[in-house]
């Protein structure tokens, strides 16, 4: 009698490629177990231009008599962006997660992931006796239009002016549009407004409305502490002085010394035009007698190392006072 050849049983992966090294489509791999009515595996949901979280139904297929233990973990690997429609390449700077269990006496559960609106690989894992479900989905943002965050400002006291500073640092975009991933700079900002220190929550990444919230809570606090050191001994300034004050504060330190008589820009910073926010300080040594288009030769290979690049043979800055003067006239 001939052997009877044994069925080989395969773990259902579901994956998706281009095919192309250059493409901006991500490998989506999921080790599905189970038989689900719903979602499709690796399927895609989008946190829409609104900040609202997407409708997601996880159904499993199953006589197994409840109850049904649900367990949710959603991840998102912050990886370097910048604001360039490219693939996104750059180092991991964080991972961020959210988890939950419940117990539920349902075999369907619309995702909530605690209410809060973040984005990732979704994998959902059921258990009812002997059976085990796992399922895994991913979750992207879609940007808002800058009338709608223009429009949301509007509910926010004391933001004057903030949106130009969104303007700067993000062009109003909290995702990159390639890969529908929140942006992240390389000395870790995230978002439409970069939010950096402190360091973001996993919702202020990926909901907009927190980011922009989260945002204008520190231009508060900088204008306050603008207006603070402005009003000092009771001298006087003008709006554009506290709008400078305030934006540099934004990307650090100050913007004006008082020359005795008045407010004026800090004489000894010399920004780097060519640049938004790097410059030198013309009080250092190295710096010292030289032209804007030196210093930029000397230096410019040096800046793409960020605060590696700093030394004393490249002794130039993150400047406050450059970005200020870049937002107001870029």
């Amino acid at each position: 009698m001939p052997k009877r050849r044994a069925k080989k049983h395969h773990v259902k992966k579901a994956g998706t490629t281009s095919g192309n090294a250059d493409s901006l489509i991500k490998v989506v791999v999921t080790n599905d177990n189970g038989e689900w009515v719903r979602p499709n595996a690796g399927g895609k949901f989008y946190i829409d231009e609104i900040a609202v979280f997407p409708e997601i139904f996880f159904e499993i297929k199953t006589d197994s008599p409840p109850p049904y233990d649900w367990e949710w973990k959603i991840e998102w690997n912050a990886h370097v962006s910048g604001l360039k429609e490219r693939v996104r390449t750059g180092r991991k700077l964080k991972t961020f997660t959210e988890t939950g269990k419940f117990s539920s006496e349902h075999k369907i559960w619309q995702a909530d992931l605690n209410g809060k609106v973040v984005g990732g690989k979704l994998t959902v894992s059921v258990k009812s006796g002997t059976d085990q479900f796992k399922r895994t989905v991913v979750i992207l943002g879609k940007n808002p239009t800058k009338d709608g965050v223009v429009q949301f400002l509007s509910s926010i006291q004391n933001v004057t002016g903030f949106e130009k500073l969104i303007e700067q640092e993000s062009k109003f975009k909290n995702f990159i549009n390639a890969d529908e991933e929140p942006v992240v700079a390389g000395d870790s900002g995230y978002g439409m407004t970069q939010l950096t220190r402190p360091a973001p929550t996993f919702t202020q990444v990926w909901n907009w409305k927190e980011n922009v919230r989260g945002g204008a809570h520190l231009f508060q606090e900088k204008q306050a502490s603008a207006k603070q050191y402005l009003g000092q001994c009771g001298r006087t300034y003008t709006d554009d002085q506290l709008a400078m004050e305030t934006i540099s504060r934004w990307n650090g330190g100050g913007y004006h010394t008082w020359n005795g008589h008045a407010w004026e820009r800090n004489p000894t910073m010399l920004c780097d035009s060519q640049t938004g926010n790097m410059g030198w300080d013309t009080s250092v040594i190295a710096n010292q007698g030289k032209s804007e288009s030196e210093l930029h030769e000397r230096d410019k290979d040096q800046y793409s190392q960020m605060g590696a690049g700093q030394n004393v043979q490249h002794p130039w800055k993150y400047s406050g006072i450059c970005y200020a003067d870049h937002v107001a006239n870029p």
